[in-house]
C-alpha cells in the first residue's frame, strides 16, 4: 500500500501514463518479500526487505546507474518512492545492500529468480503466450578486464598469487618475489629481446612457485584458487623440457584461453571479423499481444557457436513451459542436429541454413547415395569401397565414405572433384536429408516472408546495449556476469510491462468514452423523438 503523503504527492506531480507511477499503482507485487524467503534465515537481525532489493536493482539496471546512485534515489526522488511504497521521510538504506542483495542470489545459485519473477507477471497477465513464435539472436559483451599482452598476462598472473599471498599470510611472502610484482611495475619501454627475456624469466619464478606450493615441507602457501589460475595459465604459456623453461609459440585454443588472471572465465571470441574478450549473450524474444518481451538471456563462451546455445536457451523456456511453436534464427543456429532437437519438441525452427561449404566443384548433392546398400556413386559412375560408421563432434552419427584411390587417379573430372592421392571422400550425417531439405524450402518466398519477423530482434539488443548497458559487463566472475545479463532482461521486460499497461489504460479510457458518446447521442435521439 503506498503510503497517504507519498500517495498525495505523487498523484499531484506524476502523470498517469509516468512508468514509476504505473509500477506502484500496478505492478509493485510483480516481486514480494515471500518470493525470497528461502534465501534467508527465520532468526537474527531482520534484513532489509528483499522484494524492496528487487524492485530498486531493476530500477538501477533500467536506468543503468551504479548501487550508490540507485540508493541515493530512493532516498531523494518522489517517483521512485510512489513505486516503492516508501514514505516521503523515508532514508532508504546503504548502497552495499544491493551488493549484498545480488551476492545472495549467486551464493544459492539463483541468478534467474528475478528474471524469472517477473516473466511470471507477464504470463499471469496474459502477455505472453505459450507455444508462440519467438525469435533469438547473439551480441557479443565485454568483459570487465583490460586487454593484456602475453607478457602483461604472465605478469599479472604472477602477481595476483604473489598478492593474495601476501593478504593471506604477510609473512610468508618471499621478500625478492614481493619487490619484484608488488613493489614495480612492468617497463613498457623494453626491446623485443628484453621482453622475451622477461617472458623466460617470469616463467622460471612461476614453475619455482608452484614447485614450492607442491612440497610438503615447505609452510605456508598462497590460496588453491590463484594458484589454479597460475597452473592453467602456465600449462598455455611455458612448457619445461630437461629442466628449461620454453615460451610457446602456439595459440592455446579459444574456447579454454585465460586472457586475464583478474577474471579467469572470460574468453577471446572473434565474428566477422570483430574481436572481443568476455561473453556471448543469447536474447529470446516473445511475440506478445501487447508486444513483444524477453523469454530468455543466456551467457555463453565467446568462443562458442551459436548453435551450442539453442539446448540451453530450450531448457529455460521449457523450465517456464514457454517452448515456443515457431522459433525464429538466424544461420549460426541453424544444423541437422538443432532442426532434429527442435522437430522432437515440437518447434519449429526457422532459419536459413548454411550453404554445403565442401571445397570442390562436386558438392554431396551431386552424389547418388543409397544408404540401404550403404553405398554412394559419383558423377561419372563410380561406386564408394568403403562406408565406415562414426561419431561427429556434436554425437550425431555419421558415415565416412571413401573412394578407390585407383579410379579417382584415371577419373577425368579428377582436378575439380578432389586432389586427395587417396581418393574422394564423403561425410555423411544423419541429418543431411534434413539440412538440404531446408536448404530448398530456404529459397522459397513464402520462406523469406516467415524469416522476415527475425529482423526485430535486432532492434531489441540494440536497446538492451544503449538502455540498460548490455554491451560492457559491470562485474567479474561468470555467475555474477551471467546474474547481470539477466538483471538488465528483467529490467527491460518491466520497462515494457508498464508500456502495455499504459496502453491497456489508454484503450480502456477511449472505449469508455466512446461509450459515454454512444449512450449520450442514444439519449438525445429518444428525446427527439419523444417531442
Amino acid at each position: 500500500m503506498i503510503p497517504p503523503d507519498t500517495k498525495a504527492l505523487g498523484e499531484q506531480v506524476l502523470r498517469e501514463t509516468d512508468p514509476y507511477r504505473v509500477i506502484g499503482e500496478h505492478l509493485a507485487d510483480v516481486v514480494r518479500d515471500a518470493d525470497f524467503a528461502d534465501l534467508y534465515a527465520s532468526d537474527g537481525r531482520p534484513a532489509v526487505s528483499p522484494a524492496l532489493l528487487a524492485l530498486v536493482t531493476l530500477f538501477q539496471f533500467t536506468e543503468n546507474i551504479p548501487d550508490r546512485q540507485a540508493a541515493h534515489q530512493v532516498v531523494v526522488r518522489i517517483d521512485w518512492k510512489f513505486a516503492l511504497h516508501l514514505p516521503l521521510g523515508d532514508c532508504g538504506f546503504d548502497f552495499s545492500d544491493l551488493s549484498h542483495f545480488r551476492h545472495r542470489l549467486v551464493q544459492h545459485h539463483d541468478e534467474r529468480r528475478v528474471f524469472e519473477l517477473v516473466l511470471r507477471k507477464i504470463e499471469a497477465l496474459g502477455l505472453v503466450r505459450r507455444r508462440g513464435k519467438q525469435r533469438t539472436d547473439s551480441l557479443a559483451v565485454l568483459g570487465f578486464v583490460r586487454q593484456l599482452s602475453r607478457l602483461e598476462l604472465v605478469f599479472e598472473t604472477l602477481r595476483d598469487v604473489v598478492q593474495a599471498w601476501e593478504h593471506a599470510d604477510p609473512g610468508g611472502v618471499p621478500p625478492g618475489l614481493r619487490a619484484r610484482y608488488l613493489e614495480s611495475r612492468l617497463d613498457y619501454r623494453m626491446s623485443a629481446a628484453e621482453q622475451e627475456a622477461e617472458m623466460h624469466q617470469i616463467g622460471r619464478e612461476g614453475y619455482e612457485l608452484l614447485a614450492a606450493v607442491d612440497d610438503p615441507t615447505v609452510v605456508g602457501a598462497p590460496p588453491i584458487e590463484v594458484v589454479a589460475v597460475l597452473r592453467a595459465v602456465w600449462a598455455q604459456r611455458y612448457r619445461q623440457e630437461g629442466g628449461q623453461v620454453q615460451v610457446r609459440a602456439d595459440e592455446p585454443d579459444a574456447p579454454a584461453r585465460i586472457v586475464s588472471p583478474h577474471d579467469p572465465t572470460v574468453r577471446a571470441g572473434k565474428k566477422r571479423g570483430t574481436a572481443w574478450h568476455g561473453d556471448k549473450v543469447h536474447v529470446t524474444e516473445a511475440q506478445g499481444a501487447e508486444g513483444n518481451f524477453l523469454t530468455d538471456v543466456t551467457t555463453a563462451n565467446a568462443s562458442s557457436g551459436d548453435g551450442e546455445a539453442l539446448p540451453t536457451i530450450r531448457a529455460h523456456l521449457a523450465q517456464q513451459d514457454l517452448l515456443p511453436r515457431e522459433h525464429v534464427v538466424d544461420a549460426g543456429y541453424i544444423s541437422g542436429k538443432q532442426l532434429a532437437e527442435s522437430q522432437a519438441l515440437g518447434i519449429d525452427l526457422v532459419g536459413p541454413p548454411l550453404a554445403d561449404t565442401s571445397r570442390t566443384a562436386f558438392k554431396i548433392a551431386d552424389f547418388a547415395i543409397d544408404r540401404t546398400a550403404r553405398v554412394a556413386i559419383c558423377p561419372t559412375g563410380q561406386r564408394s569401397v568403403k562406408w565406415s560408421p562414426r561419431t561427429e563432434r556434436d554425437g550425431s552419427a555419421a558415415v565416412n565414405i571413401q573412394f578407390a584411390a585407383a579410379a579417382c587417379a584415371h577419373c577425368r573430372l579428377r582436378a575439380p572433384c578432389t586432389t586427395s592421392q587417396t581418393g574422394r571422400s564423403l561425410q555423411l550425417s544423419e541429418h543431411y536429408d534434413r539440412l538440404q531439405a531446408r536448404r530448398a524450402e530456404a529459397d522459397t518466398p513464402a520462406f523469406h516472408d516467415r524469416l522476415r519477423w527475425r529482423a526485430g530482434i535486432e532492434a531489441t539488443l540494440s536497446e538492451l546495449v544503449r538502455a540498460h548497458g548490455l554491451r560492457r559487463h559491470r562485474y567479474r566472475g561468470e555467475a555474477k556476469r551471467d546474474h547481470e545479463n539477466l538483471l538488465k532482461g528483467a529490467a527491460c521486460n518491466l520497462k515494457r510491462l508498464t508500456r502495455a499497461f499504459i496502453r491497456r489504460n489508454a484503450r480502456a479510457t477511449d472505449d469508455g468514452l466512446h461509450a459515454d458518446r454512444t449512450i449520450h447521442a442514444t439519449q438525445c435521439a429518444r428525446s427527439a423523438h419523444t417531442v
